[in-house]
């Protein structure tokens, strides 16, 4: 990675990204182009960025309302990743003398019977560099789309099973898949306000104490996500009270 450092503001080499890059190239949540985006980081002067769209799902019933409302398919979404891989490439080759562009994916864990080997798949055939490892499925249910899905989800399968199903299913994903990173931790609770959170730990924590312990052994890095500061619950993922528990294990 030093190669690409010279004549470099030494204080920004702590600046780096590794689930960043969802674009409106790619992704219909996303708001800048990924050339935008490379470029910004080049100007902040980050040495390394990581670049991590979503990989595509490839049922019907797993596109997003906002895929719908645009005619999108599964077919559409699979084409539109062989393009992404592709543009990732070029623009390794266009800014290697600027920053280092790590062709990343973030994984899906949808259908849940046949998601392992759909992504392995993925990976290989797009010569991705690194995968983080995310789950946003919970049931069936985005949880995190909107409030209403995960209000749906609560409603459905009450809030402590459906935060107990996701760590572990996100324990499965790790253990299966073994991504490089693991994204936004407790993403589950992106809709649940600091004072309820805390009441509920007691309840969660063995989940939560096992899924890290899952993490640990599987060397992976864990990713500390700000998204949620742009959120309600303005917070990161995952919350300081986790955070404190991968701090006193060690985990990267």
């Amino acid at each position: 990675m030093k190669r690409n450092l010279k004549n470099r503001n030494e204080s920004y080499q702590w600046l780096f990204s590794v689930h960043g890059g969802h674009s409106k190239d790619f992704c219909e949540h996303a708001r800048g182009s990924l050339i935008s985006i490379v470029k910004k980081a080049i100007n902040l002067n980050m040495p390394i960025y990581g670049i991590t769209e979503h990989a595509p799902r490839l049922e019907n019933k797993y596109l997003y309302p906002e895929e719908r409302d645009k005619g999108l398919t599964p077919l559409d979404l699979l084409k539109r990743y062989e393009k992404y891989c592709e543009r990732i490439s070029e623009l390794q080759k266009c800014f290697q003398d600027s920053i280092t562009l790590l062709k990343g994916l973030e994984i899906e864990i949808v259908p849940e019977d046949s998601y392992v080997d759909i992504m392995k798949k993925l990976i290989w055939d797009g010569n991705i560099e690194y995968i983080v490892g995310s789950v946003h499925w919970v049931y069936d249910i985005p949880f995190d789309f909107s409030k209403e899905e995960f209000n749906r989800g609560v409603k459905k399968f009450g809030l402590v099973k459906l935060i107990k199903r996701y760590y572990e299913l996100l324990r499965d994903m790790v253990v299966k898949l073994k991504p490089e990173v693991v994204g936004h931790f407790d993403l589950i609770t992106c809709y649940i306000p600091s004072d309820e959170l805390i009441r509920l730990y007691p309840k969660i924590e063995k989940d939560i104490d096992n899924t890290l312990e899952v993490i640990k052994r599987s060397k992976a890095l864990l990713e500390v996500n700000t998204s949620g500061f742009r959120k309600v619950i303005n917070r990161c993922f995952p919350d300081v009270y986790i955070l404190k528990k991968v701090k006193e294990i060690s985990i990267p």
